[in-house]
């Protein structure tokens, strides 16, 4: 047939989030730059017609999530990704990571390491997948990954503010935290909503209005490297004596099924902050669809003036299926949401 294009990907899911992993048909060379951040940056500027058709109606949809190959820019990297969803970028994804990995090592494209340093625009994080009981021999074979853990970039709590939101008779408490992305964190009691699916539109509605609202409110600026930021996932979480449990908003009004590997290392850093978490303590941590992460704080430092964690989460990712996606010139549809 005649295409455009033919895009090679390998869909996984990670805790029942998805990541479709673009592995083929890309020209690198038409996005280049001196590191992933600003090859992403380079994709999003010419080729955001490719996010679109992966992500939206009618080859996705408004909850897919989506991740880049490209050549690690870093001598001590060994893999070079960036991210999508519905609605744009962000600089770090744990669950996409932990899919990236799984995948890779799985379909033979990586070879079976202890470790795998993944440049990411947030920054380089080290992957350690643990592979089955034949060890790093079975790891070709299916589901030789049983799991990954990921070691995300140093986390902070920024700042805390109060916003309203239409829910709520009064303004409600807002935790800033930094994790890969800027995190809005609001304790689900203020809102009155349990953390259950039956209330995932109301969350949706709650998440991109507290987003929206604390973003109009300040003017964020990362204190470790100077850049202007702004928040980019609201986290609703709900405590709970034997597992805490949050949802995640982002994108366009995206619902993350994990617990959320950036949100996690959030969530953490601010028990922390809060002298709720001790270093190398483990953290279960649970989605709204009740699927797992197990978090943990390896270290704590202060650089600057500002208490930097050093969290990890464990996840486990499966594949899902193999795609070559293809664009009938004649097609006028590119992507869309309903």
């Amino acid at each position: 047939m005649n295409s455009e294009i033919s895009i090679e990907t390998v869909d996984t899911h990670t805790g029942g989030e998805p990541t479709r992993i673009v592995v083929g048909g890309l020209d690198e060379s038409t996005f280049a730059g001196d590191s992933v951040r600003e090859q992403r940056d380079a994709f999003a500027e010419t080729h955001d017609w490719i996010r679109r058709l992966l992500m939206k109606e009618p080859r996705g949809h408004d909850n897919m999530f989506g991740a880049v190959l490209v050549e690690p820019r870093r001598d001590d990297a060994d893999v070079g990704v960036f991210f999508m969803d519905s609605e744009g970028y962000l600089d770090m994804c744990g669950h996409g990571t932990i899919g990236v990995v799984s995948a890779l090592v799985e379909l033979g494209r990586l070879p079976a390491l202890d470790s795998v340093q993944v440049e990411t625009p947030a920054g380089l994080v080290e992957a350690a997948p643990k592979y089955s009981e034949g060890g790093v021999e079975t790891a070709y074979s299916e589901g030789g990954v049983e799991g990954v853990t990921i070691q995300n970039v140093q986390s902070f709590v920024y700042d805390e503010t109060t916003v309203s939101v239409s829910a709520a008779d009064s303004p409600i408490h807002v935790d800033i935290v930094y994790s890969g992305n800027f995190f809005a964190l609001v304790d689900s009691e203020q809102l009155g909503l349990p953390v259950t699916t039956e209330y995932t539109s109301d969350f949706v509605e709650r998440g991109l209005e507290i987003r929206a609202a604390v973003n109009d409110k300040l003017d964020i600026t990362n204190p470790l490297t100077g850049e202007s930021g702004a928040v980019s996932i609201s986290e609703i979480y709900e405590t709970n004596p034997d597992v805490d449990r949050s949802v995640v908003v982002f994108g366009d009004g995206q619902v993350d099924r994990s617990p959320c590997g950036t949100g996690t290392c959030a969530k953490m850093t601010l028990l922390h902050h809060e002298g709720l978490l001790e270093v190398g303590e483990p953290y279960p941590h649970e989605s709204i669809v009740g699927t797992r992460f197990e978090g943990r704080l390896v270290d704590v430092k202060e650089r600057d003036g500002v208490t930097l964690t050093t969290p990890t989460i464990t996840g486990t990712a499966r594949i899902t299926g193999k795609h070559t996606f293809v664009k009938d010139p004649k097609d006028s549809i590119t992507g869309f949401s309903v």
